[in-house]
């Protein structure tokens, strides 16, 4: 992960500078591991990793890959509480069915244990599926839309939809 980190800061140097300033400062792991315990879930290493090298970034609204900034564990936090409020107050129940592109579970508009980790601002946001339907990866990367039916998953993993995001830029 540190090398995939390493290549995501040249990339941003390069591409995205004005977003090099606002990447926080490692986690620890009492922090990791305090929100784990909140939402109940164990998060996957790599993404362990990729907390503990960067912390998300500050929220300035400078995006770092494509239109999204990456969520640190405060924000991770939040976002699982507020949708998993949501959730159980029976608030999605409503929505319309959810249609998947790849592996992804189509009987949750939002399923617990999914791991926001980078948010376009407006309620859509990149997540961590812990909880592939049949065919997928525990870990796998999908999309999540606020007012949008469709799932899809878009990478195997974190260090997949990092390097995918990084290589397919306009220089």
């Amino acid at each position: 992960m540190k090398q995939i980190w390493n290549e995501f800061e040249q990339w941003l140097k390069i591409n995205r500078p004005e977003a090099v300033g606002t990447l926080n400062e490692a986690a620890v792991e009492s922090e990791i591991a305090g929100v784990e315990q909140k939402m109940g879930l164990t998060f996957p290493k790599n993404l362990k990793d990729w907390l503990r090298i960067h912390n998300g970034q500050r929220d300035e609204y400078i995006a770092a890959i494509e239109n999204y900034t990456l969520l640190p564990l405060e924000e991770i936090l939040c976002t699982w509480q507020t949708l998993k409020e949501l959730l159980d107050g029976g608030e999605f129940e409503d929505f319309p069915e959810i249609e998947p592109i790849g592996p992804v579970k189509k009987e949750f508009w939002w399923n617990p244990r999914w791991i926001s980790i980078a948010t376009n601002g407006g309620g859509d946001d990149i997540c961590i599926d812990l909880d592939p339907d049949e065919g997928g990866k525990v870990g796998q990367i999908i999309t999540f839309w606020h007012d949008w039916e469709q799932r899809e998953v878009i990478a195997d993993s974190l260090e997949e939809w990092v390097m995918a995001r990084i290589s397919h830029t306009d220089h």
